[in-house]
């Protein structure tokens, strides 16, 4: 109600005491009292209000579907004729069995609208489905309410906001023209045995090229003799996947995005078999990490937490080109590795340089693995470098027409 209906209210009641016209001067009365409580009503319908998302989980595997709960809180003596909630939701993690309404762009309205009495609460429940690999944002919220008459209209803005992460496709490296299982095999090196840190079996004279940093200072200091520790061979040799989402060398050529994602869906699926075979397994990618000016870099390790790390950062990838060529990342990368690690390039670009780059690091005695992908072909073997085509956009639309477990 504008404040040309309190002048209006205003002149009638000074003409009903004018005239001594009693209705008339009731019915001004009536109408203040009505324009009063609308007006009070407006003003502390929000009060108290509060919008909260809960989620069954906020990291999602593609296709998978959770809950979310909606709680909508009054939290004050006054009740709420009417409430209207628009909450944002992504349109990649669509609202089942839900009528949503449709904004310009990639999102949607989750639209709630009830009464709702003094201090009660409502919860709603819904269900997501993770359609679309990426980190998604649900929020801003917008509350609406007013009066039971519908005079004053009150908006409010919940900005708090939740983020869902959806982890890329998988498939069995079947899928892939990969073996099921070990998919590049053992690799060996001159030396035969990788020596685990983590595990001390004992301690003997420090002789002339030991590491410096393994010496046991306790050991020296009661023998007085300088000592080294020895420790256990590692039965598993740790594996570095170095992912490059470039699709094309320079910025004019654009972006093939299918090749991209397709990229991105088998370093995917190679780290999670290896994870599951036990081997330590890292990812090192061109594209930028969240947050962050720096790249992708998770060193390998055999964490329970580190598939979910892996995959945490391919979701968040949203560049269709990286920032740095992939040789450059080979070459700083590889010297902070463990000796002996397996390192797996997984690119749909080849160029003279990254070739060079990775017969270097196979003379360095680092296993070498290239995964090519697109129009990404070897004009000829690389001297003792295992060497996977995977497909191009042809086996990547297959793979999206599948319905995955």
């Amino acid at each position: 109600m504008n404040k040309r209906w309190y002048w209006i209210i205003g002149a009638l009641a000074l003409v009903s005491i004018l005239l001594r016209h009693e209705l008339l001067f009731l019915t001004s009365i009536i109408l203040a009292l009505v324009a009063g409580a609308s007006a009070l009503w407006a003003r502390y319908c929000l009060v108290g209000v509060t919008y909260r998302r809960r989620f069954g989980s906020t990291r999602l595997y593609f296709g998978e579907e959770t809950d979310l709960h909606v709680e909508i809180t009054n939290a004050k003596p006054l009740p709420l004729a009417w409430l209207r909630a628009d909450d944002v939701v992504p349109a990649a993690t669509p609202i089942l069995s839900h009528q949503v309404e449709d904004q310009a762009g990639e999102s949607r309205q989750l639209v709630n609208v009830l009464a709702l009495r003094w201090y009660e609460r409502v919860t709603r429940r819904y269900r997501v489905r993770a359609a679309q690999r990426g980190a998604w944002t649900f929020g801003p919220a917008q509350l609406r309410s007013g009066d039971m008459f519908g005079f004053n209209i009150e908006r409010g803005i919940v900005e708090q906001t939740d983020t869902v992460i959806v982890f890329p496709r998988m498939a069995p490296l079947t899928a892939f023209g990969l073996p099921a299982r070990h998919p590049f095999g053992d690799f060996r090196t001159r030396r035969r045995l990788i020596e685990d840190p983590l595990r001390l079996m004992g301690v003997r004279d420090y002789v002339q090229g030991d590491n410096f940093r393994h010496v046991h200072w306790k050991a020296t200091a009661r023998s007085q003799t300088l000592q080294t520790k020895v420790f256990e061979p590692s039965a598993q040799q740790p594996v570095a996947l170095f992912l490059n989402i470039s699709t094309a060398e320079y910025y004019y050529q654009g972006v093939d995005w299918a090749i991209s994602e397709y990229a991105i869906t088998a370093a995917a699926s190679l780290a999670r078999q290896l994870w599951q075979e036990g081997r330590p397994v890292g990812l090192i990618c061109n594209a930028h990490m969240l947050g962050s000016s720096r790249h992708i870099r998770i060193p390998p390790r055999n964490h329970p937490s580190q598939l979910v790390e892996i995959l945490t950062a391919l979701a968040q990838i949203n560049e269709g080109r990286g920032r740095w060529p992939l040789e450059n990342l080979l070459q700083v990368e590889a010297r902070s590795l463990p000796y002996g690690t397996t390192i797996v390039a997984i690119s749909g670009l080849l160029n003279k340089r990254l070739e060079q780059t990775l017969v270097d690091l196979q003379r360095r005695e680092y296993g070498v693995v290239l995964v090519a992908l697109g129009d990404a072909h070897l004009a000829a073997p690389l001297p003792n470098i295992q060497y996977h085509h995977i497909g191009g956009s042809e086996r990547w639309h297959a793979l999206e027409s599948l319905e995955l477990a």
